[in-house]
Parts: structure tokens; C-alpha cells; sequence
């Protein structure tokens, strides 16, 4: 097991994977200073060992120019989901086919998969492995209050206004900026950039 740091704009972010040669991303810890993150590194992820930047590729990259404020879509190729529960991977490739820039419900990514368990969905987003890859940061509440987020509420808004994501005098998104159901994820799954690299995972 190894460990990244991405120095951002937002903040030093932890990368942890599981070797040098590919990403095999198993954890992002979302960012703070760099001695909360070394600190947060160690404690998650205490065999984890120190490697340089190139073993992510151009993951490191993805990351920098996101938190510049540049749209970004995260391949999922990169993260190695035997970390995750059955129904959390469910959840995961429902909530990454949230768009930049706009929110879902958690009971709309529950639609999207077919359950009315709402609240387990929430349970799985919280305890995504993968923030920013997989987006959870998208998923607000039925009254168009934010919610929880690993990083925060301050983080979680900071985000979404980046991505220009609008609120009103109240602290809620903004209606134009709320997907009512989330599009089908055919296209990139049966994609050949998918399938060449398919892990058997999903």
C-alpha cells in the first residue's frame, strides 16, 4: 500500500493506492494542511508508504486542474472498489453519473438503482472511499439543503459553488441546479475505454 500527496488549491489531499504501477486508488482523503493529512495518512492507513507523484499518471493532474475550477470527469478505471460493499458499489456508479455543476436528491440516486432505501444510500455516499472521483459532494437533501459530507458543510459548498452551482437566501440549491433523475450510465460502461480496462469489480 502507498500514499500520494496532491498539493491543491483547496489544500494537500492524501491519495492512498495500492502500488506504484497503476492507480489502484483504494482512499482520497479530502484536503486539508499537509501535517492534518500526513497526520489523517497515518492513522487510516498506517502500512501505507510514501511514493512519488508518477505513480499516479495523470491522476495527480485531475485533481490540481479540479480544484482550479476546471470540469473534470473522473475515470473510474482508476479506483479499485474491492473496498466497497455490494450495494455501496451500486450507489457509487449511480452517484457518478451526476453531472458537473448540478445536484441530486439521495432519494433520486436510490431511484436510479431501483431501492427506496434512502437512508442506506446516504450510509454509503458517507462512507465513500473515493471523494471527488466518485462525487458525493453532488447529493443534497429532498429539501435542497446540503447534507453531510466527509470534508464538511464549509467544504461541501465551497465545492459546489466552484463547480457554479447557485444558492438561495437560505442555504438551498437552487432548483435549475437539481437533476430529477440521473441519466443511464450504458454509454461509458459498455464503452471499449471501459471494458479494456474492466477489473471484474463492478
Amino acid at each position: 500500500m502507498y500514499f500520494t500527496l496532491v498539493e491543491t488549491s483547496f489544500g494537500h489531499m492524501g491519495i492512498v493506492h495500492r502500488d506504484t504501477v497503476s492507480s489502484g486508488v483504494v482512499g482520497v482523503l479530502l484536503p486539508r494542511t499537509k501535517k492534518e493529512i500526513l497526520h489523517a495518512v497515518k492513522t487510516q492507513y498506517p502500512d501505507a508508504l510514501p511514493s512519488s507523484s508518477d505513480s499516479l499518471g495523470s491522476l495527480q493532474g485531475m485533481f490540481v486542474d479540479y480544484f482550479e475550477g476546471n470540469k473534470v470527469k473522473f475515470p473510474l478505471d482508476v479506483i479499485d472498489t474491492s473496498v466497497c460493499y455490494p450495494f455501496q458499489i451500486e450507489v457509487l456508479k449511480a452517484e457518478w453519473s451526476i453531472p458537473y455543476g448540478k445536484t441530486a436528491s439521495y432519494g433520486c440516486v436510490a431511484r436510479k438503482i431501483d431501492s427506496t432505501a434512502y437512508r442506506a444510500v446516504g450510509n454509503a455516499l458517507a462512507r465513500n472511499p473515493f471523494p471527488i472521483i466518485i462525487p458525493c459532494h453532488r447529493a443534497i437533501r429532498s429539501d435542497r439543503t446540503l447534507g453531510g459530507f466527509q470534508g464538511g458543510f464549509k467544504m461541501k459548498r465551497r465545492i459546489l459553488e466552484m463547480e457554479g452551482v447557485e444558492f438561495d437566501s437560505r442555504g438551498r440549491v437552487e432548483e435549475e441546479f437539481i437533476k430529477s433523475h440521473l441519466d443511464p450510465l450504458i454509454d461509458y460502461f459498455e464503452s471499449p475505454a471501459y471494458l479494456n480496462t474492466f477489473n471484474g469489480t463492478f
